[in-house]
């Protein structure tokens, strides 16, 4: 299992539906680009029309229902480009019921997966945390960050 020192690349899924967990998340990549991460985030949006948060940057993808096919298979490039990619640790912050990136986790390369604990995903995920849906995106990523510093790989001292 790959843990938070040796991982190069992270990639982050989250419901960016709402402002202020876009803005948390934008948090969080700071915090992982400190530590030498290089991050890619995709954000799945509830609604039709995307909010004016959601704009595309550098590490940040947007997408929503539209962006995928009837079978969830992705439609949008900037989605196909998100999940080809190869990350070290695929964190998955979206509550249970956003099936279209339970998809995108399970047919990720990603070398190590991560997400809430859902029995009908415990073959997607390599790492899964009992957290809630209601839980806040803060409360979920702090748990996953915590766990991940956890692992200890390669003899890296652990926090």
């Amino acid at each position: 299992m790959m843990g938070y020192h040796p991982a190069i690349s992270i990639g982050i899924m989250y419901d960016a539906t709402n402002e202020a967990d876009y803005k948390h998340v934008t948090h969080l990549v700071r915090e992982l680009q400190q530590d030498q991460k290089k991050v890619k985030t995709l954000g799945y949006v509830t609604e039709k029309k995307m909010p004016d948060h959601c704009f595309p940057k550098l590490t940040f993808e947007f997408c929503n229902a539209a962006s995928f096919s009837w079978n969830q298979q992705p439609l949008a490039q900037n989605v196909k480009d998100f999940i080809s990619g190869s990350y070290d640790v695929l964190i998955d912050l979206t509550p249970s019921y956003l099936h279209h990136i339970k998809y995108l986790s399970a047919v990720s390369k990603a070398k190590m997966k991560v997400g809430r604990y859902v029995e009908k995903y415990v073959e997607v995920y390599d790492l899964m945390l009992q957290v809630d849906d209601n839980n806040s995106i803060e409360e979920t990523s702090g748990q996953v960050i915590h766990y991940l510093k956890m692992i200890n790989n390669n003899g890296n001292k652990q926090e």
